[in-house]
């Protein structure tokens, strides 16, 4: 090997080995969804402290676009904490120190609330503690969507403005188009399938939930294993 090659063999080394320096200092930092990271207090009936994950998975971001699809045929198989969790924290968690998340919001406001429809009940998701509050202790899954095919999905969320936060709805409306995208995305990372949809008994969810006249329930997505 000459000299030549020598050298440009070692300086793309060295820069391998500064980067993976550098990630393990992020690594280091700590989200609460990291391991190692901030988790709050246990588990409790009405509440539900989501696992924390490492975020080295090999699977592309190319992939998960290639694999990116609608479904419209799940199989009523309960998520397990891990792949709630990851679901959840790449639809809106937290990935930097500073509490900005994975996914972009006018000013920075966040008025879109996470809501999880599961066998257990609906929970909001709170991305700060990377956990999931139970704001209905009953299964209302079938009473969300107009389409039967969507009723045995495992998890189904609802997105929901909250006025109070922002005046700007069409700010919120793509918060929650880039929340939809990320949710697709780690669906397909998982080997699972996904669908948002506008077929939604809104008004019947609305009093079901008790929500307040600042809440608006916008749309819904589907996600879990498939047939």
């Amino acid at each position: 090997m000459d000299r030549r090659a020598f050298f440009r063999r070692a300086t793309a080394l060295s820069v391998g080995l500064f980067a993976m320096v550098r990630g393990g200092k992020t690594w280091a930092k700590g989200l609460p969804s990291d391991p190692g990271g901030a988790t709050g207090e246990a588990s409790k009936p009405e509440n539900i402290v989501l696992p924390p994950f490492e975020k080295n998975k090999n699977f592309t971001l190319d992939r998960a676009l290639l694999e990116r699809k609608t479904t419209r045929s799940f199989v009523d198989r309960p998520l397990s904490r891990e792949e709630l969790s990851r679901l959840l924290w790449a639809t809106t968690g937290v990935n930097r120190e500073d509490g900005h998340r994975t996914t972009p919001s006018g000013q920075g406001k966040y008025p879109v609330d996470v809501l999880a429809a599961l066998r257990e009940g609906v929970y909001r998701y709170e991305p700060k503690d990377h956990r999931l509050v139970r704001v209905f202790p009953e299964d209302i899954r079938e009473k969300i969507p107009n389409q039967d095919s969507f009723k045995k999905a495992a998890i189904i969320v609802l997105y929901v403005i909250n006025k109070d936060k922002t005046s700007r709805i069409e700010f919120a409306d793509i918060e929650i188009g880039c929340m939809s995208q990320d949710l697709y995305l780690e669906s397909a990372a998982l080997g699972m399938g996904s669908c948002m949809f506008a077929g939604v008994r809104i008004n019947d969810v609305t009093k079901i939930l008790g929500l307040k006249e600042s809440q608006i329930l916008r749309i819904a997505q589907a996600a879990g294993p498939t047939k």
